[in-house]
């Protein structure tokens, strides 16, 4: 895959998170006082991550095809890292509690 192909893959995951993210702001606004806390500590950590991936994803997009390589290793580290956030995240909880999660099945 070239530069212009990840970058374009990117943006797209980034996007995808960036609604999960919203969607699980509105689970905590709407969730029980005693979840609000779990919530609260699982959005903080998905936004840190967030920030560490669109970093990246910044520098990858603004970089020639020969620095390509060197940074986009950078970026998939931190979007590994990102990807399991959110898988851990949405386990913690279960699909019982957050639909659309990725053990939903609806």
């Amino acid at each position: 895959m070239d530069r212009d192909e990840s970058v374009e893959r990117m943006k797209k995951q980034l996007d995808e998170w960036n609604a999960r993210i919203d969607e699980w702001e509105q689970r905590m606004n709407e969730a029980q006082t005693n979840m609000k806390s779990r919530y609260k500590e699982q959005l903080d950590s998905l936004r840190h991550q967030r920030e560490e991936a669109m970093n990246k994803f910044k520098q990858v997009q603004g970089s020639s095809e020969a620095a390509w390589n060197d940074m986009s290793k950078g970026f998939e580290e931190a979007w590994k890292h990102l990807a399991e956030g959110f898988e851990n995240a949405w386990s913690e909880f279960g699909a019982k509690h957050q639909k659309g999660g990725p053990k939903d099945k609806s």
